[in-house]
């Protein structure tokens, strides 16, 4: 029995060995056609390629649909590099005296891109501006834009993203848009004297991170955090952890969390920190398990870190020894005021018995139910589900602002952006949070 066992052992890595490594090659992908129904399908890491440059040559594929298929393997360690998809060119319009004209030319992507929970790996992703008027954006993604969603993608740890400004393992610059339930494992080494971010560099503009870790090292100056390096008009983070080392030994505004946060509404919520956090203690700053620096117009709502006898608590930020951020008591804390269970405890030993995300146990975990009559309704993922409804009743979603942004008889609704919504069923109505 055990000489059958090493046979198939040994056939199995045979044949592994002998597949194909990816080229460098990018070919269009074959399946799908856009639509929430039939995403484009991302099979291949030559899809992936293709996918790259057409984004990057100025294609936003706005209200398209992606879905990734099967685990990537990009060939970093036979050499092969790929750029960011897309290009971030924002800057001061140079015939303005006054210096307030903004021009972009960015090319970003605006539609949808579901990991389908699979795994990006041995991916070195490259780009260091050389053009004086360039300001970066070195990720997966170089930039993102109001409506842009990208979801349930992991980077593994064999992935490098090495950068100058603004550099972080998903995305450069995000001017809008949801990153949620992803992770990352990426090694980052930025040149950046401004964001770096283990996940995002700079979020901007109401962008959303959420259900987020990261487990990797970034490498930066100043301005650098686990999940974003620069946080800033309006832009929420919330129920992300990092457990990955932010290292800046010589600059300043580095924190777990966030590197630097500004401006109303910019909010930063049920979070932790179990992370190594190294950076420069002067009169400018010092490390901060949370955020590095954060204004007072910024919100800090339900933050902790893990009590190592560096750092000191603030307004929205506290301490906890290893036992207590792993006890029952701490999930009911960074479960508080949501409508759903997004933290469970660490039962695979996933992140060393300290809390996880829901989708980390199991990607359909999460999911709240609420009834309004007969009818149930469930969010996970941005994803509207209705239950026992009756065959045929019209479905009516609304913003808060009463904007009709579905209507249908669909029982499973993707809505692109998280907030409040009214939900109507034939006469049922109810208020749901996605």
């Amino acid at each position: 029995m055990m000489k059958n066992y090493l046979l198939v052992a040994a056939c199995a890595v045979s044949a592994l060995s002998v597949s194909a490594a990816w080229d460098g090659t990018a070919q269009v992908w074959t399946n799908g056609d856009g639509s929430q129904n039939s995403p484009f399908l991302i099979e291949t890491e030559a899809h992936l390629a293709y996918f790259q440059q057409q984004v990057t040559s100025g294609e936003s594929y706005k209200g398209k649909f992606f879905r990734l298929e099967n685990d990537l393997d990009m060939s970093a360690d036979a050499g092969q590099k790929i750029l960011p998809i897309g290009f971030f060119d924002e800057y001061i319009d140079a015939n303005d005296p006054e210096g307030n004209t903004l021009i972009d030319e960015s090319k970003y992507f605006l539609g949808t891109f579901d990991g389908n929970f699979k795994v990006i790996d041995n991916i070195h992703v490259e780009y260091i501006a050389t053009d004086f008027e360039a300001v970066g954006g070195t990720g997966l993604f170089a930039c993102l834009d109001d409506g842009a969603v990208v979801k349930n993608l992991g980077l593994g740890a064999k992935t490098v993203i090495t950068g100058g400004e603004l550099t972080g393992s998903f995305v450069g610059q995000m001017n809008g848009g949801t990153l949620q339930c992803c992770y990352s494992l990426a090694t980052i080494n930025s040149g950046s004297t401004f964001g770096t971010g283990g996940l995002v560099a700079v979020a901007s503009h109401e962008s959303v991170i959420d259900r987020c870790y990261f487990a990797g090292e970034a490498n930066g100056n100043s301005d650098v955090g686990g999940i974003v390096g620069t946080a800033q008009y309006g832009c929420d983070i919330t129920n992300c952890y990092n457990a990955g080392v932010i290292n800046a030994p010589n600059g300043w505004f580095v924190g777990g969390i966030v590197g630097s946060a500004y401006d109303t509404g910019t909010l930063i919520a049920n979070c932790y920190n179990i992370g190594e956090v190294i950076a420069a203690d002067g009169f400018m700053s010092k490390p901060e398990p949370i955020v590095g620096d954060a204004e007072y117009k910024v919100t800090l709502q339900n933050c902790y870190f893990l009590d190592n006898g560096k750092f000191e608590e603030k307004s929205g930020v506290v301490k906890k020894s290893e036992a207590d951020l792993k006890s029952e008591a701490m999930l009911t804390l960074l479960n508080a005021g949501g409508e759903t269970e997004n933290w469970q405890a660490d039962t695979k030993n996933l992140n060393n018995g300290f809390p996880v995300l829901a989708w980390q146990n199991d990607p359909s975990a999460g999911v709240a139910y609420r009834e309004v009559g007969n009818v149930e309704f469930g969010v996970m993922n941005g994803t509207l589900y209705i239950l026992n409804a009756n065959q045929g009743e019209v479905v009516r979603i609304y913003s808060i602002l009463g904007t009709l942004v579905y209507e249908g008889c669909d029982t499973a609704i993707e809505v692109a952006q998280r907030g409040v919504y009214v939900v109507t069923v034939g006469n049922k109505v109810a208020k749901v949070r996605i």
